[in-house]
């Protein structure tokens, strides 16, 4: 597990070194350093507007004192999050990336960022957060490592507090599933060097997918509750996704 966060850290340093905003949001037409900053932090409003509302017509009770953004990057979501609730933290596992969410942070007092490159959220006590969100994070992890953070997740969060997060479920057709069979078979050494070509030529970060029938049981025997389960499309058109709503 060690091993996968190093090289997982070691790419999105890199990522975040080169292309940053676009590493967080890949719009084809964002490519090569083409975002502005506060046009990216538009994106984050937007999406925390919509989760707020889903919230609200779900008849949810919230409590908006304490959030945490979970892999925050740049802080596209962590800044967004501020404007409702009292504290907010972003983690996240590349210092490059926490650079820039502090040199635009606009919350200072209320907004902090941490570095954690762990496959566990023990800076944190339990119960700690009113509020939980992760969105296009899971799919760049190995499914071990995405149910690690869930578990801790349904950890800190308050009794009836709310977890959201975006996840892969399958993905679409036979050659993508050869690809990844074959992948399976390449010394680690080979595919290190062509994942970096492929993201250098492409843009193409590693994606991953959890069954659905898997994760629901999973979450349940670590005591959370699915509130709601709603397809996602936030991942790239051959992945299969889901938006959890679940509580504890």
């Amino acid at each position: 597990m060690e091993r996968c966060i190093r090289e997982i850290r070691k790419n999105w340093e890199e990522f975040g070194r080169k292309d940053p905003l676009w590493s967080i949001l890949p719009i084809p037409e964002k490519k090569d350093n083409r975002w502005n900053i506060n046009d990216l932090y538009q994106t984050g409003r937007e999406e925390i507007d919509s989760v707020i509302n889903y919230i609200n017509n779900l008849n949810l009770e919230i409590r908006f004192y304490r959030a945490l953004d979970f892999g925050c990057g740049v802080g596209r979501l962590t800044q967004a999050l501020c404007v409702y609730f009292e504290e907010c933290i972003g983690v996240d596992i590349s210092f490059s990336m926490l650079n820039i969410a502090s040199k635009y942070n606009n919350h200072r007092g209320k907004c902090t960022y941490i570095l954690n490159c762990a496959p566990h959220l023990y800076l944190f006590k339990d119960a700690v957060f009113d509020f939980i969100y992760s969105n296009i994070v899971f799919q760049h992890l190995p499914p071990d490592l995405s149910l690690c953070y869930i578990k801790e997740f349904l950890r800190i969060v308050r009794k009836e507090g709310i977890i959201i997060f975006q996840i892969t479920t399958d993905i679409v057709g036979w050659k993508n599933r050869v690809r990844r069979y074959i992948n399976y078979f390449i010394p680690q050494s080979v595919r290190h060097i062509y994942k970096k070509l492929r993201y250098k030529t492409w843009g193409i970060k590693d994606m991953y997918y959890i069954n659905e029938k898997f994760l629901n049981d999973f979450i349940k025997a670590n005591g959370g509750k699915i509130i709601d389960c709603i397809e996602d499309f936030s991942s790239m058109p051959r992945y299969k996704g889901k938006r959890y709503c679940i509580t504890k």
